[in-house]
């Protein structure tokens, strides 16, 4: 399904912003040779190796967390009698993960430490595939269906909340990655 054929406002934006993620990731890749990918900043910071390694981390804690069986309850639940609307945390969370926002630290666990996967481009391309076809599978079902955070289980968020964050986050570390690409002379 392309963001064109969707009904839903929600399903079409994330959509979009999902298939301009290849896009971007081929970009900050494109011609980088393997020591400037994985070379820390002069001023600190994570390499474009560990951006991507976090970037996976945090998509397989959503992805094989709590996002796969709240798809399923949202698809059982049939359609929606009202539209989707961000809740308190998943709305505050996206706003904190907008691109340009100022920096916030990653949870302990979903921090890139100094070894990164060998093809940890190709795996976060292949979690945005993975997400994707969650996304076109809850087409038309109900986006509030509520699930835990998988970094702070006790917080509660709604379906759509975390496919708005995963994107929203992708979006940010990417512009990450670029930045870190012209800081080491790429």
């Amino acid at each position: 399904m392309s963001p064109e054929t969707s009904r839903d406002p929600m399903v079409a934006h994330l959509l979009a912003e999902l298939d301009r993620l290849p896009v971007r990731t081929g970009v900050v890749v494109a011609g980088m040779p393997e020591s400037k990918f994985r070379e820390i900043p002069p001023d600190g910071g994570w390499s474009v190796a560990q951006v991507f390694e976090h970037l996976c981390l945090v998509n397989e804690r959503y992805l094989s967390g709590p996002l796969p069986e709240a798809a399923t309850r949202a698809r059982t639940a049939g359609t929606p009698r009202r539209p989707w609307r961000a809740s308190l945390f998943g709305g505050w969370l996206t706003r904190a993960m907008r691109e340009g926002g100022r920096a916030v630290s990653a949870p302990r666990s979903m921090q890139a430490g100094p070894v990164v996967r060998e093809r940890v481009v190709e795996d976060f391309l292949a979690s945005v595939t993975r997400l994707r076809a969650l996304i076109v599978e809850c087409e038309g079902s109900d986006l509030r269906t509520s699930l835990p955070s998988p970094i702070l289980p006790i917080v509660r968020m709604n379906l759509g909340d975390g496919f708005l964050l995963m994107v929203t986050h992708a979006h940010r570390h990417l512009g990450q990655a670029e930045r870190t690409r012209r800081a080491v002379g790429m």
